[in-house]
């Protein structure tokens, strides 16, 4: 399979909004996702799937754009899916809200005949089966934390109440070779937090983080790209390889073994021009 992008930043619009599918498409992050579902009332549902059909048959804006659908266990899931394998089109991803196993991801790809699944994890039932779904979502998981903590009672803006979550996406992600995305954050004022906790979520192996403003996509951008730092470390790391000539890998003293090779690739392929 083609190897995928992994975005920085992936950034909600409400499916009802045709007036900021354009603006959204210029705020700079690597990937829009058109939002059939949570942002959309159940009486707006078949309007906002026909105007998204719409403008995606004439998106030329050069940004990735994903449709987020509804659960393909619900009517309105089914209808998603109906509608778009009759359009014929083919959206960068597909994302699957309330994941709960791998057979949520196997009904989106055969009825679509698209495999670029982005899955989101928001149950305990969905945690429960990480790894299973990372199996089949190749573009990546999104921890649902809003959906989540309410599932549990939680404190949403905890960070130790939902650790435990956030882990298990990653070790999911990390075992498929996919990546892990962190979960949007609501209050769209508090920049501090947001790249504080983006920091902490990026440190536990998250590639990237859902925004539901435009605002939030430049601190994010910035949280997860490859410092320079970084990028001249990976850089030596496999340069260090290449004069090994399959001896042994030495870079600043230290013998390098393939987990920190492999982790030096995937950096330098999540940096951005």
């Amino acid at each position: 399979m083609t190897r995928l992008p992994t975005y920085r930043s992936l950034l909600f619009v409400p499916g009802t909004r045709e007036d900021r599918f354009d603006k959204a498409a210029r705020a700079g992050a690597d990937a829009i996702i058109i939002d059939l579902e949570d942002a959309v009332q159940p009486s707006r549902k078949a309007a906002a799937r026909e105007t998204a059909l719409v403008w995606l048959a004439n998106n030329s804006k050069g940004v990735d754009v994903g449709l987020r659908i509804n659960s393909p266990r619900t009517p309105e899931g089914n209808a998603d899916l109906a509608a778009l394998a009759a359009s014929g089109l083919r959206p960068a991803f597909i994302m699957v809200p309330k994941s709960q196993t791998d057979i949520d991801l196997e009904i989106v790809s055969e009825a679509t005949g698209c495999e670029r699944i982005l899955a989101i994890i928001e149950c305990g039932r969905g945690l429960h089966h990480a790894h299973e779904i990372a199996s089949r979502s190749p573009c990546g998981i999104l921890f649902g934390g809003v959906d989540f903590s309410a599932s549990l009672g939680a404190d949403l803006d905890d960070w130790d109440a939902l650790l435990h979550a956030r882990s298990v996406i990653s070790a999911a992600c990390g075992t498929a070779a996919i990546p892990a995305y962190d979960a949007p954050m609501l209050d769209v004022s508090n920049n501090a937090q947001l790249i504080e906790t983006s920091s902490q979520s990026r440190r536990l192996g998250y590639s990237g983080r859902a925004c539901i403003h435009p605002d939030q996509v430049e601190p994010v951008n910035e949280v997860y790209v490859p410092t320079a730092e970084e990028l001249a470390n990976a850089k030596g790391i496999l340069s260090a390889l290449e004069a090994a000539d399959g001896g042994v890998v030495l870079f600043n003293g230290k013998m390098i073994d393939r987990p920190v090779i492999l982790a030096a690739q995937r950096l330098i392929d999540r940096a951005r021009p």
